[in-house]
């Protein structure tokens, strides 16, 4: 584990050096965000040249989540419209379980009755490239976000997405 976190610091710090900074040529994209946990709808706006606000609202197995996310876009050269992003968040989510659902705490396996419903907050993180074509509004981004749920005690999960937007 700690051989792929070095690895992972490493590959961040070639990408800090190896490309340069610059603004992205589009303010505000909506469109679709279909992942590997959960799909749904992401809207991006751009508050300042290098700097994006993202909202998700995003809908899985029984549940719904509302995620927001706060980006820094990076330029990659000799790429135009290409830029790869870094960013934090969070996000609350709800989610119903139906019978068969259970977890153990302190040694003891607790089930969640049918129709059982959870509210749960987590920290969110974002790595990814983004790309506006030239001469059309559209933009389409890949990530990883991987975020970490705060429900009887942290649990982290891995997430993956492909967004296809309209940007204007």
């Amino acid at each position: 584990m700690k051989n792929l976190s070095k690895g992972c610091l490493l590959i961040l710090t070639i990408l800090f050096v190896s490309f340069t900074a610059q603004g992205q040529n589009y303010n505000t994209a909506i469109g679709v965000r279909l992942g590997g946990l959960t799909n749904g709808v992401t809207i991006k706006h751009f508050v300042a040249s290098r700097t994006a606000l993202e909202g998700i609202v995003s809908f899985g197995q029984k549940s719904f989540l509302v995620t927001g996310l706060y980006e820094k876009h990076r330029s990659v050269d000799n790429a135009a419209g290409l830029t790869w992003l870094y960013g934090i968040g969070a996000h609350v989510g709800f989610f119903n379980y139906g019978g068969g659902y259970y977890y153990i705490k302190n040694n003891r396996t607790y089930v969640v009755r049918e129709g059982d419903n959870r509210t749960v907050v987590g920290a969110d993180f974002i790595l990814g490239l983004d790309y506006k074509f030239p001469s059309v509004p559209f933009n389409v981004g890949l990530d990883i976000k991987p975020f970490v749920d705060f429900f009887d005690g942290p649990k982290g999960f891995f997430d993956g997405a492909v967004s296809l937007r309209f940007a204007f």
